[in-house]
């Protein structure tokens, strides 16, 4: 143990969440030292991201003592890498921490391409954040924390979603980040990665059960399969009867986006009553292939053909999770299959139960108090309760202790045997020991003539899968939010080269007068007004009309409430027509053309301001417009917090509402759905996403302060 003063101490600290009863630490002590390099293991909610939240400074303990060194800079990057990641553009989101440190424009160009080049992401500079995989986004928020030179890195599970060679290459990346000095504190559910660090602290229901070398925890063999487990071991793989029925069929299928080529010319075929693991690459395309399977996505070419519809089990649990207590969420997916009473109630237990989470402990519990382990398992749970004969998981272990990766390939043994074909994608080779078959993704986007050959002989008997029912609304949201979303590189013009203060003012005026202003001719003038800052800014107007086309039928049904429901005047203005309780006034016509005016100018300002000013400048503009505010000691900071949150929640959302349609079209929503039919249908999903907009605006404004946002 290094003999200098401890630069972190940690004396009898406790913490409880709020609205729980179970103490998440209890009576946690330990001294952490400069240039030590520790991990911190334990099952799923043994504390282990509670701790680190607290020593990142997010926390206070409840009770205890924790001091730190004065000037002590710790970073974390936190389990769940989306909830870190801060800007629209790769490069942008690694820049923001350096802006906040006040280093010049060179050192943070300089910092940014050392950094993205590290994690492997300096090709992907340009790209715009919500368009990486999720282990590529792990790899930004690396990236992203690594720019402030941290004197202490604190990484809660940061490679729990990434393929092997990336995880060899981070864990190198760790192991000479230390040799530099630095102090790393490591939080894992790999073995082989706790045995990379020098001391082990291990965490059992929030109390310390170890804390010494890693020769300690090498000789504590007790812990070690309390901790980990024993090695995964499923039994033998059943007996091949291979001559099973082709269930499903993939043949020359491709993918791609505008921008970028996924995926093309490939083909494979799945058996009845197999159980198939995929490996390949973070990023490579398993995640969109998978959601093309399950109908979300569309082909660009090829085609797939199944015995039934595959229901899909989707990477980000978060995303998966909408109802506000588990067993409703998954009790979803039946009730939407018209499954009720005692047959509901047992299918949602057994569900609970397969994926170790027993209904009595888990059933009443808030689906957004689990840890993560626990909501990945929910999620999991859902795709379980809809007894599709096709299943496919994505990830299904990711962020999983030994126990429960274990239970988790246990569950997935047992439906492939029951008859089901199962199908799933791991970064684990031992993981994918256990399946009936490995297909290896380099090689299945080989043209191979005979896989592709034999796919499509396989189909022959098999009906040809179409994207499921309103899919395309995911596509037609996407495509709307593209208005109100920066690009990845702001064209240069009149409004970008302005200063940020005179652009906030800028905008601020003209959304200001546009929302305010009454009378029409006014109104069309500010109109006029918001079309010449778009022009000004070379901000294509094609983009807020393409928004507010989609906007219309919420407009025009907000009008026909208006015509049926709302008095002739408040006025006594001029009536043109009158029938029961139906009647259209001047005052309802002035009413309703207002809005039509209102509405394309105030999309044309907000979608003009995102287009042309970048995150930084956001924040920056808004700060210095409140300096006379701070100057009196009001405290502006949070409310700048809140204004950039609003800004950066645009794709923030609609992402999140994205990952809400995808799990409910799973899982059986929206299926019937026509014309108005579809706006009633989104009805449900507003107290969902309002969940998550609370939840998402604190994690938000706890990524702007890992980043020394102030």
């Amino acid at each position: 143990m290094p003999e200098n003063n401890p630069i972190i101490t940690a004396e009898h600290i406790a913490y409880t969440y709020p609205q729980s009863t179970v103490r998440a630490l209890d009576d946690v002590n330990f001294c952490i030292h400069q240039g030590e390099y520790i991990a911190v293991v334990g099952g799923n909610g043994s504390g282990k991201s509670t701790l680190a939240r607290i020593l990142a400074g997010f926390f206070s303990p409840d009770s205890g003592k924790l001091d730190f060194e004065e000037g002590l800079l710790p970073g974390i990057v936190f389990q769940q890498p989306k909830e870190q990641i801060v800007a629209g553009v790769v490069e942008r989101d690694t820049a923001f921490g350096p802006q906040n440190l006040e280093m010049t424009k060179g050192e943070i160009e300089l910092r940014t391409l050392e950094c993205l080049s590290v994690v492997g992401l300096a090709d992907r500079a340009s790209s715009r954040t919500f368009e990486l995989s999720l282990g590529q986004t792990q790899r930004l928020a690396l990236s992203g924390i690594l720019a402030l030179f941290p004197e202490v890195l604190i990484l809660d599970e940061i490679t729990a979603m990434l393929d092997p060679g990336a995880r060899t290459e981070i864990i190198q990346l760790i192991n000479q980040w230390h040799k530099r000095g630095h102090t790393i504190i490591h939080i894992t559910h790999d073995l082989d990665e706790a045995f990379c660090a020098q001391r082990v602290i291990a965490l059992d229901r929030g109390k310390i059960i170890l804390d010494g070398t890693k020769a300690d925890f090498m000789a504590s063999g007790s812990i070690i399969d309390k901790v980990f487990g024993s090695p995964i071991s499923i039994g033998g793989k059943p007996d091949a009867q291979k001559e099973n029925e082709t269930v499903l069929s993939v043949s020359g299928a491709s993918f791609s986006y505008p921008e970028r080529e996924v995926f093309s010319d490939f083909s494979f075929s799945l058996k009845k009553g197999t159980l198939t693991a995929i490996t390949g690459p973070s990023g490579c395309g398993k995640s969109t292939l998978f959601e093309c399977l399950a109908g979300l996505n569309k082909l660009k070419g090829g085609e797939i053909r199944a015995k039934s519809r595959p229901v899909l089990a989707l990477q980000e649990s978060e995303a998966a999770l909408f109802e506000s207590y588990a067993a409703d969420d998954v009790a979803f997916g039946p009730k939407n299959r018209g499954v009720k009473g005692k047959e509901l109630v047992e299918r949602v237990k057994q569900s609970m139960q397969d994926v170790g989470l027993p209904y009595e402990e888990f059933g009443n519990r808030g689906t957004f108090r689990l840890s993560g382990g626990e909501k990945r398992k929910l999620s999991l749970a859902g795709i379980l309760a809809l007894d599709a004969d096709i299943l496919i998981f994505d990830e299904p272990t990711s962020a999983l202790d030994a126990t429960s990766r274990k239970t988790v390939l246990e569950t997935l043994r047992k439906l492939a045997d029951s008859g089901k074909t199962v199908l799933f994608s791991t970064h684990r080779m031992e993981e994918s020991d256990i399946a009936d078959e490995h297909l290896i993704w380099e090689d299945l986007i080989k043209k191979n003539d005979s896989v592709k050959e034999e796919a499509q002989k396989a189909s022959e008997e098999l009906d040809l899968l179409l994207p499921l029912k309103n899919a395309s609304m995911l596509q037609k949201i996407q495509k709307t939010s593209a208005a109100l979303m920066a690009p990845p590189k702001i064209p240069d013009s009149i409004i970008s080269r302005l200063p940020a203060l005179i652009k906030f003012i800028l905008f601020l005026l003209i959304l200001t007068c546009s929302m305010v202003a009454r009378p029409v001719p006014f109104l069309l003038t500010m109109l006029a007004v918001s079309v010449l800052y778009a022009l000004l800014a070379k901000y294509p107007l094609t983009k807020p009309l393409y928004a507010f086309l989609k906007l219309l039928p919420f407009l025009l049904i907000f009008s026909i409430i208006q015509f049926l429901f709302y008095p002739a005047s408040v006025d006594s203005s001029r009536v043109f027509f009158n029938w029961k309780f139906i009647n259209i006034s001047a005052y309802k016509v002035g009413i309703v053309l207002r809005m039509l005016i209102r509405a394309p100018a105030i999309i044309i300002t907000l979608g003009t301001f995102i287009f042309s000013t970048d995150e930084r400048q956001i924040m920056d503009g808004i700060s210095a417009f409140l300096t006379p505010l701070a100057l009196i000691k009001i405290p502006v900071r949070y409310f700048v917090l809140t204004m950039g949150i609003m800004f950066r929640f645009v794709p923030l959302l609609i992402d999140e509402l994205s990952g809400i349609i995808k799990t409910q079209l799973i899982r059986g929503a929206f299926s019937a759905a026509k014309g108005l039919g579809k706006v009633k249908m989104l009805i449900p999903l507003f107290v969902p996403l309002i969940l998550q907009t609370f939840r998402k605006s604190q994690t938000l404004a706890d990524a702007l302060t890992a980043r020394y946002f102030s």
